[in-house]
């Protein structure tokens, strides 16, 4: 069997989707379980909640806004994994640079949020904070959006 360009192509864009919808599944889990709906002791899911709560602290936002929020980006954290993995499964450059623009600018949101919300602050007092890890996965689809246009 060979493997060419192609098929690492289509490796780069399905393994991004599953990771992404894996992280959507957590996130919807997470979800469930702040709201109540799966028990206390349920552990397989993010995390993510709470920390767009302790981030939105710096300007005491309401409830409801970190709830808007979380809703937001797990529905476009969806629509990138359903993407990339539609773009993974029937290749086309069209579909994945489509796929790569929605994920980037969902973490590129993500690096403008960190700043808005000074998330770096709570890293600087032993704090948790997402900051550095958002520019890494920025940087990290960037370089392979970049391998599958490059990529004969």
């Amino acid at each position: 069997m060979s493997i060419g360009s192609g098929e690492i192509k289509q490796g780069i864009l399905l393994l991004w989707g599953l990771w992404l919808a894996l992280v959507t599944l957590l996130n919807v889990l997470d979800g469930l379980k702040m709201a109540g709906k799966l028990p206390a002791g349920w552990r397989f899911h993010s995390h993510n909640f709470d920390g767009i709560v302790l981030a939105t602290r710096t300007y005491d936002a309401p409830l409801w806004l970190c709830w808007a929020m979380y809703g937001a980006v797990t529905l476009w954290e969806g629509l990138a994994a359903f993407l990339l993995l539609r773009a993974g499964l029937h290749f086309s450059a069209a579909a994945a640079y489509l796929a790569f623009f929605v994920s980037l600018a969902l973490w590129g949101a993500f690096i403008m949020v960190n700043e808005l919300f000074l998330t770096f602050l709570t890293e600087a007092s032993g704090g948790y904070s997402t900051a550095a890890t958002h520019r890494s996965l920025f940087t990290s689809f960037l370089v392979s959006c970049v391998a599958v246009a490059v990529l004969p």
